[in-house]
């Protein structure tokens, strides 16, 4: 990764989208993932006897998510919130941020997957406390690292580097403070009646 400085993406365009999202050869992530991963969570949610009858989708991007929800488990109720205005025109998506969204429904589970990065760290806090508050169950979050942007782990021909880089260690703390971190990029919320053993978690608490 260069050490030039980048201007933090702050514009979510059709080309944005395009570019990250749609074509094969540069998109960042692709159906198929997102449909591995929604089995890995569903199936690790349903080991830890958690039921998943709501789900909230922060920046919920071209409803991958929800494609794969409504085969995985159809009853589930999907909410997704996006700051593009471009895909809320497109696609009819909730037009908030995290940090702006309010609901009196607290979700079963919320996923967070390349958000973070675009927020600067008084907006990380206030978002993480945010979901906290939102979030009854579950939380998966996926967000890029410095240690993933200088151990090789990015494909950096795919990746966005117009974002805020920060360690593993900073988020974690941060999750922490509400969530037990149990792998995996999954977070079992503090208030859930679900306790996970010590081996189940993957950071001392």
């Amino acid at each position: 990764m260069s050490s030039r400085k980048r201007p933090v993406r702050r514009t979510f365009d059709k080309a944005f989208y395009e570019r990250y999202y749609e074509s094969p050869a540069t998109a960042v992530v692709n159906a198929v993932e997102i449909q591995r991963l929604t089995k890995f969570i569903l199936s690790y949610l349903t080991f830890l006897e958690i039921d998943v009858a709501t789900v909230l989708d922060v920046g919920c991007g071209l409803g991958m998510w929800k494609r794969t929800l409504r085969k995985s488990a159809p009853r589930v109720e999907y909410t997704g919130i996006e700051v593009s205005e471009y895909l809320c025109d497109r696609f009819g998506w909730h037009h908030s941020s995290i940090t702006k969204f309010r609901s009196r429904r607290k979700y079963d589970l919320v996923i967070c997957q390349d958000v973070l990065q675009y927020l600067n760290r008084n907006e990380v806090v206030e978002a993480v406390e945010r979901i906290s508050r939102l979030c009854r169950e579950a939380l998966y979050v996926d967000v890029p690292t410095k240690e993933d942007f200088g151990g090789g782990t990015l494909d950096l021909m795919k990746s966005d580097r117009n974002v805020h880089v920060r360690s593993v260690t900073w988020y974690r703390r941060l999750l922490e403070e509400y969530f037990t971190n149990a792998g995996g990029g999954l977070f079992i919320s503090k208030r859930s009646r679900t306790r996970l053993l010590a081996m189940e978690r993957a950071s001392r608490q």
